[in-house]
Parts: structure tokens; sequence; C-alpha cells
């Protein structure tokens, strides 16, 4: 995984939505008692882009560790 292929639209201590700059399907990633799930995705990728769900979360989870939203 490229990180620059994404990019953290949105983020909060609740929240992180991330974006892939290429195909621009975003994810929404919720972090609830800091642990962090997959809410989805607010745009349906094709089903070939389904592998960027799992980079997505990977690039939110370090993101949001670097922040201290999640252990």
């Amino acid at each position: 995984m490229n990180q620059s292929e994404f990019v953290i639209e949105e983020a909060d201590e609740a929240t992180v939505l991330v974006r892939h700059r290429v195909a621009g399907v975003r994810f929404l990633f919720v972090i609830k008692s800091r642990r962090f799930s997959d809410l989805g995705n607010d745009d349906q990728p094709k089903e070939s882009d389904l592998s960027l769900r799992t980079q997505a979360r990977r690039f939110a989870l370090q993101q949001a560790r670097a922040q201290g939203w999640i252990d």
C-alpha cells in the first residue's frame, strides 16, 4: 500500500473519513470506546476496488493511533 494513495478527508475522536485519491472511493470508520470499527463506505466501490477497503482501514488505523484516539 502506498500511503499517498489515501487522504483523511475528516477526522475527530469519533470518526475517520478516508478517501482513495485515484478511485475517489470514501470509507468511514467509527471509533467507539477506543476501538476501531468499519462503518462502510460512502460510495459503493466497484467489485474490483473492494481491496481498497482493507488498505483504507489500515491507513485509518495508523492515523487514529498516531492521534491517540485508539489503543
